[in-house]
């Protein structure tokens, strides 16, 4: 894209061609000149190369003008920039690593496998869809345990929870400590100054160790604006999952709840956690735009300047 910046300048071009005018007038009336007795003899005289150019050192001024009218009218040359901004949301995972996780009552491809396994795949899946997001894994069982600070290495999250299994603990801590697991989350997510900041949480049972309560947790996750999502995995009447205490912890922290029963669900609720923990996307479309003045600027000034310099030193005539 090409534009005049001040193109109003562009009226003084008339000037140039005025100049020209008068000159040509003043040409055809003639000039003053000095009488000589004998004037033929000066017809015969040879003509130096000076007094060859002399009459066509005008036709340097009035190109160096109209250059110069053309630099005051400031010739740009523009660019569409597009500039993307994105603002992510810092995600803490939180995920039961418990006894009861070993149990095998998901179907995956005709197959049972653990709820642990279920939950690693499609939490994996998770990972791999987000972009610009800080994520943070917690494991837990009687103690929580961070597998992964927030990081944007998606690659490092996804090899974190790869390597969770349920030998994380030992046989004695493998309880359900919610509300220990939860304050870890909060903590992790403290200095964050992102503008969304999240915690998605899984388990299959109910708050039986640690030292915190659920509800404390939730309240201090409420307090410092982090959202919580809870999520009860296992299949019907084979876990012992605390769905009211699940749903307050969500009520209190302005997120949400959800039961899930199967392989699928979780892959549906993780889908929608995905679609409602979306980055923010700015975009601003702007023109930038260079200037072209210098390239008329600086040809006007040197025209102007030699046509001076040869009038009025080298080729400097009597009128």
């Amino acid at each position: 894209m090409f534009r005049l910046a001040s193109p109003w300048f562009l009226a003084l071009s008339v000037l140039p061609v005025l100049l020209w005018f008068l000159h040509w007038w003043s040409q055809k009336r003639g000039r003053a000149s000095v009488l000589f007795s004998g004037g033929h003899l000066l017809a015969g005289l040879p003509q130096t190369w000076r007094s060859r150019l002399t009459p066509y050192l005008h036709w340097m001024r009035y190109p160096g003008l109209l250059l110069l009218v053309l630099a005051l009218s400031r010739p740009q040359s523009g660019e569409a920039v597009q500039e993307i901004s994105t603002y992510g949301v810092d995600i803490a995972l939180i995920l039961d690593v418990s006894g009861t996780m070993e149990k095998k009552d998901m179907v995956y491809r005709d197959r049972y496998i653990s709820r642990l396994d279920a939950a690693k795949q499609v939490i994996a899946g998770f990972i791999g869809g987000r972009s610009s997001d800080r994520i943070s894994l917690i494991a837990f069982g009687s103690n929580s345990l961070t597998r992964c600070p927030l990081t944007t290495d998606y690659d490092l999250v996804a090899q974190s929870l790869s390597e969770i299994d349920i030998n994380l603990f030992p046989e004695d801590q493998r309880r359900t400590a919610i509300g220990n697991a939860l304050a870890t989350g909060v903590s992790r997510l403290h200095k964050s100054d992102a503008k969304s900041k999240v915690i998605i949480l899984l388990t299959d049972g109910q708050n039986t160790a640690g030292n915190i309560t659920p509800l404390t947790a939730a309240d201090l996750a409420a307090s410092e604006g982090v959202r919580v999502h809870t999520i009860g995995f296992g299949s019907p009447g084979e876990t012992d999952v605390d769905e009211a205490v699940l749903q307050q912890i969500s009520e209190r922290t302005r997120g949400q709840f959800f039961r899930s029963t199967s392989l699928e669900d979780l892959q549906h609720v993780y889908d929608l956690l995905d679609s409602l923990e979306k980055s923010e996307v700015v975009v601003n479309n702007y023109q930038v735009w260079s200037e072209w003045f210098p390239m008329f600027l600086w040809p006007g000034v040197l025209l102007i300047f030699l046509e001076i310099l040869l009038t009025q030193l080298i080729c400097r005539s009597i009128p």
